[in-house]
């Protein structure tokens, strides 16, 4: 019986030209790809620390509600924290996420909430006047990017969608 004869003359496979060529393509790709994921990374990071803030305003103010008493979310340079009428804290201190900071380059202030806090009554509102009331907290990111949280006479809480300009879009 015959064996039939291997042929070495033909491979399977890649040579060492054509992954070299395709290893040059994916760093090109590569190269192109990273500035846009680290733009994308800080406004994602961003929004996140906004939502984190929004998120706690919307626990005080189910809070109030919940247990009929009046609490409020007091803001300071070291982050901020939820707070009994009299001051007790109970939910907090928070700090904003790494490379986030309260907002004071465009000049203002940060927190422009009269006293430095916003209050929720049982009812869910904030005063009308006085410390306590409606204001903003301005955010901003290492990249200068920007988010406003807002709270409304009515005790509505919302943020800005995220802007470079030094002036919110509303």
């Amino acid at each position: 019986m015959m064996r039939p004869i291997l042929d070495r003359t033909r491979c399977d496979g890649f040579s060492l030209v054509e992954l070299m060529i395709v290893l040059a393509f994916g760093c090109v790709i590569a190269a192109v790809a990273v500035p846009g994921l680290a733009a994308m990374y800080n406004s994602y990071s961003t929004i996140f620390a906004a939502q984190e803030v929004t998120s706690q305003l919307h626990f005080a103010k189910m809070r109030a509600v919940s247990s009929n008493e009046p609490l409020r979310v007091s803001f300071a340079e070291d982050g901020y924290r939820v707070q009994l009428a009299d001051g007790t804290t109970i939910r907090g201190p928070f700090g904003l996420p790494t490379g986030m900071s309260f907002n004071t380059s465009d000049g203002g202030d940060a927190v422009t909430f009269p006293g430095g806090y916003v209050t929720f009554h049982p009812n869910g509102t904030i005063p009308l006047s006085g410390n306590g009331s409606a204001g903003r907290v301005r955010l901003i990111s290492r990249n200068n990017l920007r988010i406003d949280i807002i709270v409304e006479n009515g005790g509505g809480i919302r943020h800005t969608p995220a802007y470079k300009a030094s002036s919110p879009p509303y």
